[in-house]
């Protein structure tokens, strides 16, 4: 064996704390690369189409507007980013049970050796960090059409509510054993929450809270604190949701049925 050779195979079996910081990044990126794959079924150019798309025709719409009715930073946050990023992340968070199911793949995560946690672990931490991703991208985007608002805050307020009801569908999808029941149960969820809009928007109880639209009768400093009691919230029963999914996931016989 060359000193090539040799190198080459004591770099296989090294540990990944072991590596240098660019061959992780190296492994990093293309262990997500892949995830997204197999999240995407290959069509995420097609989703971020759709959603461009969706950006594009409303950018239009607003264009031919009159000036005094165009949107503006208290306006798009709602108006933009949150039906084709809840769309999205119940699409996608459907397939994560269902495609594996019909695929005749999930069995295989039950033996898998090694905990099956960290396969479903990394797959969800793909989800999120991919629906982050696009939620900055589009808050750029939003900068540079339609109005100046706070890129990385906007991205992080859209991101939210996203991850809340993705990790919602990932829990019922598991509950129920189907994604379409699951996608059902939080679109009616989602439009019940629309119906009560009027009665929380003033209030920190709002999913869809809007940061920026600041009622008249609050002091910005108590607005804010409801903002981030808000957030913490809906992260933390996201957490919670996901966490129940992946113990859900124990039960291999009613999850193969």
């Amino acid at each position: 064996m060359n000193q090539t050779q040799f190198k080459f195979g004591r770099n296989i079996y090294n540990k990944f704390s072991q590596l240098s910081i660019k061959e992780q990044f190296s492994i990093g990126f293309r262990i997500l690369r892949l995830q997204a794959q197999i999240l995407f079924f290959n069509r995420f150019y097609w989703f971020i189409a759709a959603i461009f798309g969706y950006f594009v025709i409303a950018y239009i719409i607003n264009y031919k507007s009159d000036m005094i009715n165009r949107l503006s930073q208290n306006d798009v946050l709602l108006a933009l980013f949150m039906i084709p990023f809840a769309v999205l992340a119940i699409l996608l968070n459907m397939q994560i049970i269902s495609r594996e199911k019909d695929n005749r793949t999930l069995e295989v995560m039950f033996t898998t050796s090694g905990s099956r946690y960290k396969v479903w672990i990394l797959r969800v931490t793909t989800l999120n960090l991919i629906l982050l991703s696009i939620s900055i991208f589009f808050s750029t985007f939003v900068f540079f059409t339609f109005t100046e608002i706070e890129i990385i805050a906007t991205g992080f307020h859209a991101f939210v509510p996203t991850f809340f009801i993705g990790s919602m569908t990932l829990y019922f999808a598991v509950k129920f054993r189907s994604g379409f029941a699951a996608g059902m149960l939080v679109g009616g969820f989602i439009m019940l929450h629309f119906m009560f809009t009027e009665v929380l928007e003033d209030t920190k109880y709002s999913l869809f809270f809007n940061p920026y639209d600041i009622p008249r009768r609050l002091d910005p400093e108590t607005w804010s604190l409801w903002m981030w009691q808000n957030r913490i919230t809906v992260l933390l029963l996201g957490c919670f949701l996901q966490f129940l999914a992946l113990r859900g996931l124990e039960n291999r016989e009613k999850m193969l049925q």
